[in-house]
């Protein structure tokens, strides 16, 4: 299969998340949404750090235009998400069309002649329609559109692993993107990781600071988020007693587990990259933090590390 635009590459250690250039994003954003001017400085600053991999997704606002208007036919390792709705009996051939639509939409807004990496973004339609899904994934990437499909796991939940686990093992899907960090250790603890990585997939890991909720003070917390005061409280404990900032902590926890190939961090300013850059670049954590960790954040609440159901 010939491979367009980064296809093949491996990704960087960071992929810019550039959800917050397309629309306001996270619990901890106090900025808004960066001006194009103030994103294009903020990309070129990436690009110039050794950032070879974007992360976007058609439902992210204006994102997917914006790195289109950037990078203007330039060939970065871009990975972007289509939505999907089928309809009760929608049948394969449907399926296929709506996604060849979307695929090319998403061509349209980055100004590529492929997308190195699509991804389905709604993973609760693989439950009735995952075959049909599967199937027209493969179709749309053996005639080039795409370089490689994958799946972007939603909420970490058993019910949802239970639906998709055949099909994060199925050679259509050479890439997996999963929520995953130093209070949220599901794909650790239910063998998800392992699997991957047997499996040869290429995985990112997003939700690393949890959208922020890592460096929320008690008094910050929202009503529906008093219960994060007890993690967030240990967490603060650890990073004192190792003297390890909790920045740090995060990054590394995640970024040296076998199997990660890159971390997705989005940023607002031109600084934020720059210090992202510096923890991807930071020294691994002891092994005596990481057992403490596993430990003391075993089983944290679902509704604390499950942004979905901040709502």
């Amino acid at each position: 299969m010939q491979k367009h635009n980064g296809a093949g590459s491996a990704p960087s250690k960071l992929t810019l998340g550039t959800v917050q250039l397309g629309m306001p994003y996270g619990i901890h954003n106090r900025d808004g949404m960066p001006s194009e001017e103030s994103s294009f400085e903020l990309l070129r600053h990436a690009l110039t750090g050794g950032v070879t991999s974007y992360d976007t997704a058609a439902a992210y606002g204006t994102s997917e235009m914006l790195l289109g208007k950037f990078f203007n036919g330039r060939q970065p390792l871009i990975t972007t998400k289509i939505h999907l709705r089928p309809e009760p009996g929608d049948g394969r051939e449907q399926i296929e069309l709506t996604m060849r639509k979307l695929v090319e939409s998403s061509l349209d807004r980055l100004q590529l002649s492929a997308i190195p990496i699509l991804m389905l973004h709604n993973t609760d339609v693989m439950e009735h329609f995952g075959e049909a899904i599967t199937a027209s994934f493969h179709a749309i990437r053996q005639e080039g559109l795409i370089g490689r499909a994958g799946i972007s796991v939603s909420q970490n939940s058993a019910a949802e692993y239970q639906v998709l686990w055949d099909y994060l093992q199925d050679e259509t899907y050479e890439a997996v993107q999963l929520p995953m960090n130093v209070l949220d250790h599901r794909p650790l603890n239910n063998g998800c990781l392992d699997m991957l990585a047997r499996a040869g997939k290429t995985v990112f890991v997003r939700s690393v600071f949890l959208q922020g909720l890592l460096y929320m003070k008690d008094e910050e917390l929202p009503v529906n988020l008093q219960e994060a005061k007890a993690p967030l409280g240990a967490l603060r404990e650890l990073s004192e007693r190792h003297g390890v900032p909790i920045s740090q902590m995060a990054v590394s926890f995640i970024r040296d587990l076998e199997g990660v190939h890159s971390l997705v961090i989005g940023a607002e300013t031109k600084e934020q990259v720059a210090d992202n850059l510096a923890l991807i670049e930071g020294p691994p954590i002891s092994e005596r933090l990481r057992e403490e960790i596993a430990v003391s954040f075993r089983d944290v609440p679902e509704q604390v590390v499950t942004p979905p159901m901040w709502k």
